[in-house]
């Protein structure tokens, strides 16, 4: 934008205040993430990410969660598979470097639990996040600019007609009730304490 400014001020004798100079690539990145259109819906059933809290009987319930550290960019990333009994089928956790936000370290949270669902063959999950802010970017099909990569290959596993997934629901849970998937990102992390000199 500043090229632009200085050719218009060269070219065309036009001056342009700093301000317009700053506020047009705001405009501009905020009309490319309205320009952003949803992915094309496949004939397979309707939305999975229903707006119900009421999961199938056979669902899987995933609760998962990150630890971040700004000082080293550094994640730890958990989550926990349960029955509808909350009896544990099984866990995992991730420590991932270069991540640029505490949201992001959520969102990729997310896309492993889901990896590591369809490795075990699970068709029916409920994820569960104690982000609000990224549940309503998934739900809402409108990625941050910042998140947009990683929300697409999410909305690619659950959305995509050769989703392994026949149903998949992903919603909010208090931090308080989201304990388990805590303790496993924590531990994660601070393993990458243990592991240096």
């Amino acid at each position: 934008m500043i090229w632009n400014s200085r050719n218009l001020l060269i070219f065309q004798n036009r001056r342009v205040s700093p301000q317009e100079i700053l506020l047009k690539p705001i405009l501009a990145v905020k009309e490319w993430e309205r320009a952003q259109l949803p992915p094309h819906k496949t004939d397979k059933a309707p939305s999975n990410l229903r707006p119900s809290y009421e999961s199938p009987i056979t669902a899987t319930l995933c609760n998962t969660d990150a630890s971040y550290r700004a000082s080293t960019k550094t994640a730890g990333l958990g989550w926990i598979f349960t029955d509808e009994s909350a009896v544990e089928i099984e866990r995992g956790s991730l420590l991932q470097q270069h991540v640029s936000s505490p949201i992001m370290a959520e969102a990729l949270a997310i896309r492993e639990a889901l990896t590591h669902a369809i490795s075990l063959n699970l068709t029916h999950i409920w994820l569960r996040s104690d982000s609000q802010e990224l549940v309503r970017a998934i739900t809402a099909r409108r990625p941050p600019v910042e998140l947009h990569g990683v929300l697409s290959d999410i909305d690619l596993l659950v959305n995509a007609s050769s989703s392994s997934f026949s149903f998949c629901h992903i919603s909010f849970i208090s931090r308080n009730l989201n304990g388990p998937a805590n303790l496993i990102a924590k531990a994660c992390l601070a393993s990458c304490n243990e592991r240096r000199p």
